[in-house]
């Protein structure tokens, strides 16, 4: 039955940002602390199904909802951008089991703070929804973009490090320089997240 549900897609997204949040935060401490990596991984794996279950849930009610408070294709987009960001951290997560990378370095570290950063912003900015407040969505995405820009300046200096590295192994360069590529992949999705809803609240003030 066709039926308006006000309130259920934002509960939803929060919910959904949350799940992004806690899968940055275990892929924090795993880098912080690389023991018994494989467990972690499979905690980060899980936290990704959980955030597929929320997506299934935004679609299901997207199909089923006759009127939405955002237009149909914002609601797709931003479901499907929020699940980038946990899918690309788990990517990176098991690229770093699979690969037998020994000890994160600095710049993993580094990235990984920048992605809880991030992350706890989008949790703040996807509450802004309900509200529809330009002035504070402005804010809260002018930081998200900083902190991008943080994390691209780290990504050219762990790459720079890498290709001029003297008597470096190839193979292990190259398996480096994929999780460093993806590593920058969650951020930039993190952005686009941020100028989605800068978009919607365009759109909706």
């Amino acid at each position: 039955m066709l039926k308006t549900k006000k309130h259920t897609f934002f509960d939803l997204f929060e919910q959904q940002a949350a799940i992004v949040h806690k899968g940055a935060h275990l892929f924090y401490e795993m880098v912080g602390n690389y023991q018994d990596v494989e467990t972690k991984v499979k905690g980060i794996k899980e936290t990704e199904r959980e955030g597929d279950q929320i997506v299934r849930r935004i679609m299901n009610e997207l199909n089923s909802t006759f009127i939405t408070p955002l237009e149909r294709e914002d609601i797709h987009h931003l479901a499907h951008t929020l699940d980038s960001v946990i899918d690309y951290i788990d990517g990176v997560a098991d690229r770093m089991f699979l690969y037998q990378v020994k000890q994160p370095d600095a710049g993993i570290l580094a990235q990984a703070n920048i992605l809880v950063q991030c992350t706890n912003k989008l949790m703040e900015l996807i509450r802004t929804l309900r509200k529809l407040d330009h002035e504070v969505v402005d804010k809260i995405a002018q930081e998200i973009k900083d902190l991008e820009h943080e994390s691209d300046a780290n990504y050219r200096k762990m790459v720079s490090d890498l290709l001029n590295a003297k008597g470096a192994d190839p193979i292990e360069a190259i398996k480096l320089k994929e999780i460093y590529d993806k590593l920058e992949d969650c951020a930039d999705f993190a952005e686009d997240v941020s100028n989605l809803v800068e978009g919607i609240v365009l759109k909706n003030a």
